[in-house]
């Protein structure tokens, strides 16, 4: 062989390496353009969905507009009695304030099914007092403390003409437990 074949020989190699290069560029540039396609397909259905979650969002905010209201609300009532000490302490001084004469109290912290309010504080008190002191009392014990329920109530006559003697069981809801 002579130089003149070495020559055409050494070209032939040098058109056959760029052939090859430029097909496995063309195909790298072929799966990077496939990739990419794929990727403007899922930011285009994430966009799509991105639209469709805020929408549902929109409409279940303006759905639940009054029940926020209404939680919003209530909240610091629920706030105001954080713990079954201060529920206890509350009531107890709601008693004292008013100097009934109290002829039992017992108070206990029970669980119940609610998650949002899983303990109650619960009173068991017994008085003897004023007919009109005791419902004035209960009353304003409502009105001090709304989230408090009245789940029992015995009312009888009492030791002296005026008055009356009331057992009543009382729950307190508890927001936060400690």
């Amino acid at each position: 062989m002579n130089k003149k074949h070495m020559a055409c020989v050494v070209v032939l190699l040098v058109i056959i390496g760029l052939v090859q290069g430029t097909i496995w560029m063309n195909n790298r540039m072929i799966k990077l353009q496939s990739g990419a396609a794929a990727a403007e397909r899922a930011a285009i259905k994430s966009g799509t969905q991105l639209r469709l979650e805020q929408k549902q969002l929109t409409e279940l905010k303006n759905s639940s507009k009054g029940l926020i209201d209404y939680l919003n609300l209530w909240q610091p009532y629920f706030e105001a009695v954080d713990s079954s000490e201060n529920a206890e302490l509350k009531i107890s001084l709601k008693i004292k304030e008013d100097d009934l004469l109290s002829l039992s109290q017992r108070y206990s912290v029970i669980s119940q099914k609610n998650s949002t309010l899983p303990k109650l504080m619960r009173a068991d008190v017994t008085f003897e007092d004023n007919y009109a002191n005791l419902l004035n009392w209960l009353g304003r014990l409502e009105a001090d403390l709304p989230t408090m329920r009245i789940t029992s109530i015995n009312a009888r006559q009492g030791t002296g003409a005026e008055d009356l003697t009331l057992s009543l069981v009382l729950e307190q809801p508890i927001l936060n437990t400690r």
